[in-house]
């Protein structure tokens, strides 16, 4: 979602959309079904250049503003064998990549050059269906500025649920179901989850278990491409706050956090893996203080210290094992 400043500049596009509107083509009565998409749909900027990626440059996108220096168009459009409009996030990524340039130069230049570039990659009839995508997105900006200042964002569940779902009637009523969902499908699935997950948390009714169930059962229900994009959040999140219950003391609560951040069958798998991890550390212990002994050891020549060692790591670890405990070695080394 954009911030206030560009919505607010988005607002004067209007009279720009009326002109556009009445040249685009109609839309079309059907479209070819949605392509999968990987990511979250939430817009990017810029991004820069790979190697195996070279930017297309067309006439638009060579007269971009400076700060666009060594970055690609974020999104393809695209078309089918019928020279249908693809309808996918990839547009809304086109459009919001060259929106950014807004307040770094006029929005009549920001929206004429994506107009430009969306006539240079298509043709009749994809390029009037891209158009009039255009005029939509721009108007849902403008109405989406007067409805953030009648729903101010505030740190209330309630509030939090009635903004978002008025941004999707919003949303409705500028759309139809195959863009909304394309738009911002993944946007509101994630919002959605965001919302559920604490007011799961929050739930005084619900004890530890029964809010790891419950978020179990949410994650369940996730789209797979959004729970793609959660999964590393989610450990950010948790790695984040055990930290900080590990610097005020209470790891005994440390349980309770995790069902209610990532829910009770990922507890369980930490837990396992905290066991493995636990059990790791005291062989290696153990296989440092009978290594040391040798080390120590008077009655032995270096030749038969290093065989006793290499002996006493064969008994303790195996071949893979063994690859592990010289790295856990050197970090003992390292720490002491």
């Amino acid at each position: 979602m954009k911030k206030l400043a560009i919505l607010f500049v988005l607002a004067v596009a209007i009279g720009v959309l009326i002109d556009w509107r009445s040249t685009a083509e109609p839309a079309p009565t059907s479209v070819t079904p949605e392509l999968p998409v990987a990511k979250l749909s939430a817009p990017t900027q810029t991004r820069s250049l790979s190697p195996a990626q070279p930017t297309v440059q067309t006439q638009a996108t060579r007269r971009l503003p400076a700060s666009f220096a060594g970055t690609e168009v974020d999104g393809r459009l695209r078309t089918d064998s019928h020279g249908e409009l693809i309808i996918d996030g990839d547009i809304r990524r086109v459009f919001d990549y060259f929106l950014a340039s807004i307040g770094e130069e006029s929005i009549d230049a920001s929206v004429t050059r994506l107009r430009r570039h969306v006539e240079e990659q298509l043709s009749h009839p994809a390029e009037g269906q891209a158009l009039r995508l255009l005029g939509q997105y721009l108007d849902y900006k403008r109405q989406l500025l007067i409805l953030e200042k009648d729903h101010a964002q505030l740190a209330d569940l309630n509030a939090m649920r009635e903004r978002l779902s008025a941004v999707r009637l919003l949303r409705a009523g500028i759309f139809d179901d195959h863009v909304h969902q394309a738009f911002f499908g993944l946007d509101e699935a994630s919002d959605s989850f965001t919302l559920e997950r604490l007011a799961i948390r929050h739930d005084s009714t619900l004890d530890a278990a029964a809010k790891g169930a419950a978020i179990d059962r949410l994650r369940e229900s996730l789209p797979a491409d959004l729970l793609v994009t959660l999964v590393p959040q989610l450990q950010a999140e948790l790695r984040e706050q055990t930290q900080a219950l590990q610097a005020s003391g209470a790891t005994g609560e440390l349980r309770q956090l995790r069902q209610q951040l990532v829910g009770n069958a990922a507890t369980e798998r930490l837990e396992q893996l905290d066991q493995k991890r636990q059990q790791w550390q005291q062989r290696v212990a153990a296989y440092l203080e009978e290594k040391a002994l040798v080390e120590n050891s008077r009655g032995l020549g270096e030749t038969e210290k290093r065989a006793a060692i290499e002996r006493l790591a064969a008994e303790r670890f195996d071949e893979n094992e063994r690859k592990r405990l010289l790295v856990a070695e050197h970090s003992v080394v390292e720490r002491d």
